[in-house]
């Protein structure tokens, strides 16, 4: 398992409101990033959410370091740079670093999304940074060969799928070395160099640090090495050097099960709706090991659709990954009982965020963990205390590490590295007491040789607390302003716990839509914008049709209403009347309530968004009679369509108006396909 920090959809989801409310701010024209030896600018990789106001935009370029610092003259990388200038009338001098996690995740898919609305953005520059062999940066070390393989290996059981990831992973490997690339290079130590060499070239005397996941741990590094111009150090979900996370992945697993399940067991309304709860969870994982499910997954990116099977290990893995969400713990219960009765949308949802993540570099994981954190021998991994579900499949896991840094051949960093890192730089540790793969307790290891250190824990939080969270926000802007003082954390003691979501709660397929952001949703939203003003051109339309007719009656006695532009209707006048009066009725029916279906998922997203983030994943069952609305779009759809044909057969009114019916027909059966594209009909099933 990795810790890459899996928080895309929650990301996506929030730059939505974030946008909003950036959209309503000022902002002054900024100073721009000039070329220099050592800088070199260019367009962003990223679609920038503040391109839309004046003045305030990122700038993007390269940075060119040596491939080994200890041979300046030798191999060069790349590295892909984005700056914030603050647009403050009184900026401070030293700017705020941003690092991903993983190792090797992607900066640029979250950070220009959430940090320019944090209050650390106020009147400081942000620089995002993606990290040597990562996304953008040259080279990448991605590993192609695994993303090619997904769609097969998800129809595998674990054991095969790992096998045929070991060949892609060699695969991978002997093509990098091919290419000429040192792997030996793409670690810790060379990349905490990177981010001085990123300071000295944009100009800065002084900075400050943000790092998650592993990126606190390249920030302890970094203060170990290069801490001269370092002013302060932000760690949120803190892995510290001289504790290995691979073999305490096991108890972490172990223990934010039994974290989630004690807050159920001791909330009295979700003890009572929800009684017995880790028992029915692993009844669950069994079943689902003896008679795996086969699910059809959706590649957000791509649009195509995966077969997949769930057996109940993968469950697991996949509810692990979904831990890294923010009130995961209270979705949990209501998903057990979910899962009891054979309903998978959840898992159908969110496993695909991860499963077809393109943006992480496997080559760069690899590298890293193999030079300095596969020295451990699994035989001796304590797993004491630990259920033995879990126990039973640690050793395997971690062999797995083992077996892949066999031939994934690095060199190995001096045991140093794990030394604790001791310092008086001004340190702020975040935790998240949800956290499943960095708990609290690791921040308490790191925090012990640090002599400024501050810890704090987010109650509710888990994976990455940081420009999300009010109350963080301010801990954190309070530090980088004055981080010589400890910051007033009061707020902590007022977070809300989120609500157990309840049991009537309908599975509601929102991340499958958030998840098709950046590919399909786009023109799903725009078919069905068309495809409803279509419908409701009906409102317009037919009224001038039958005033045009009552002006033709009252001037012509003899020229039937039903004579348009000189055509005669074959049918009788009052059956050809009514027909046209149902077509038109059916289609000013199906707009109306086509028009309250809209707003009524605009309503119950934002009451989704209010009420936390498990609630996305289901709403309110009071909301069943509004699932309603799609099947009686259905059946007015299908009732408009026949009324064409009929009318199309019979030759009733005129050319024009046969044609004008016929695309209030397509207009309807267009947006009832797009609608069940998008899960809106399988709701109450």
């Amino acid at each position: 398992m990795r810790f890459i920090y899996q928080r895309k959809l929650y990301f996506i989801f929030l730059s939505l409101l974030i946008l909003f409310v950036m959209v309503t701010a000022a902002a002054a024209q900024t100073a721009h990033l000039q070329t220099t030896n050592a800088f070199e600018p260019t367009e962003c990789w990223f679609d920038d959410p503040l391109s839309i106001l004046p003045g305030r935009d990122f700038e993007c370029g390269y940075v060119t370091v040596p491939e080994r610092h200890a041979s300046p003259d030798g191999p060069t990388i790349r590295l892909p740079i984005a700056v914030l200038r603050t647009s403050s009338e009184n900026p401070q001098p030293d700017p705020l670093f941003l690092a991903q996690g993983g190792p090797g995740g992607d900066a640029f898919e979250i950070f220009p999304i959430l940090a320019p609305s944090s209050l650390t953005a106020v009147d400081r520059d942000l620089v995002i940074f993606n990290q040597r062999g990562t996304n953008y940066a040259e080279p990448n070390l991605a590993c192609t060969e695994l993303t090619e393989i997904v769609p097969q290996t998800m129809s595998m059981n674990l054991e095969e799928g790992e096998a045929l990831q070991l060949e892609a992973l060699e695969a991978c490997y002997q093509r990098l070395l091919g290419e000429g690339i040192d792997l030996s290079a793409y670690n810790s130590l060379e990349n905490a160099a990177d981010i001085e060499a990123i300071r000295a070239a944009l100009g800065y005397e002084s900075f400050n640090f943000y790092g998650v996941s592993y990126g606190t741990l390249l920030g302890l590094h970094l203060m170990n090495h290069h801490s001269e111009n370092l002013r302060s150090v932000v760690l949120d979900g803190v892995v510290p050097p001289n504790l290995n996370f691979i073999p305490e992945v096991t108890a972490n697993t172990d223990r934010v099960f039994t974290e989630i399940m004690q807050t159920c067991n001791n909330d009295a309304d979700c003890n009572t709706t929800y009684p017995d709860l880790e028992a029915r969870f692993f009844a669950v994982v069994e079943k689902l090991n003896t008679e795996p499910v086969s699910l059809t997954l959706k590649n957000g990116e791509t649009g195509e659709r995966v077969k997949a099977i769930l057996d109940g290990d993968t469950l697991v893995d996949v509810l692990f990954q979904a831990f890294y969400l923010p009130d995961a713990y209270a979705l949990f219960p209501k998903l057990v009982t979910n899962l009891e009765t054979g309903d998978f949308t959840f898992v159908e949802e969110i496993w695909p965020l991860f499963a077809f993540d393109t943006t992480s570099s496997d080559g760069m994981y690899f590298s890293v963990i193999c030079a300095e954190d596969s020295d451990f021998v699994p035989e001796e991994v304590n797993l004491e205390g630990i259920r033995p579900y879990f126990a039973e499949g640690a050793l395997s896991d971690l062999q797995s590490y083992v077996d892949i840094c066999k031939f994934w051949q690095v060199e190995q960093l001096p045991a140093t590295v794990d030394d604790p890192v001791v310092s008086d730089i001004p340190t702020l540790l975040i935790s998240g007491q949800y956290d499943p793969i960095t708990p609290p307790s690791f921040a308490a290891v790191a925090a012990r040789s640090l002599a400024n250190g501050y810890h704090i824990i987010q109650p509710t939080g888990s994976h990455g607390n940081a420009f999300q969270d009010p109350c963080i926000d301010n801990i954190m802007t309070q530090f980088l302003n004055a981080p010589e003082q400890e910051p007033d954390a009061a707020c902590l003691s007022g977070i809300t716990p989120a609500e157990f979501v309840p049991s009537n709660a309908l599975s509601f397929p929102f991340i499958g839509i958030v998840n098709q952001l950046s590919s399909t949703l786009w023109v799903q939203l725009g078919l069905a914008t068309l495809f409803l003003l279509g419908i409701l051109s009906a409102f317009v339309v037919l009224p001038l049709v039958w005033l045009i007719g009552v002006l033709q009656r009252g001037s012509k006695k003899k020229i039937d209403d039903e004579v348009i532009a000189g055509e005669t209707a074959v049918v009788s006048q009052s059956q050809s009347r009514k027909l046209k009066w149902i077509g038109g009725l059916t289609a000013m029916l199906f707009g109306f309530l086509a028009s309250i279906f809209v707003a009524g998922a605009g309503f119950f997203t934002l009451q989704s968004l209010f009420n936390g983030m498990a609630s996305i994943f289901a709403i309110s069952g009071a909301a069943a009679p509004f699932f309603i609305i799609p099947w009686l779009l259905l059946l007015l759809a299908v009732t408009l369509f026949a009324i064409i044909i009929i009318a199309w057969r019979k030759g009733n009114w005129s050319i024009w108006l046969r044609l004008y019916y016929g695309f209030l027909a397509i207009c309807a059966i267009g947006y009832i396909v797009v609608i069940a594209y998008g899960g809106m009909l399988s709701v109450l099933l």
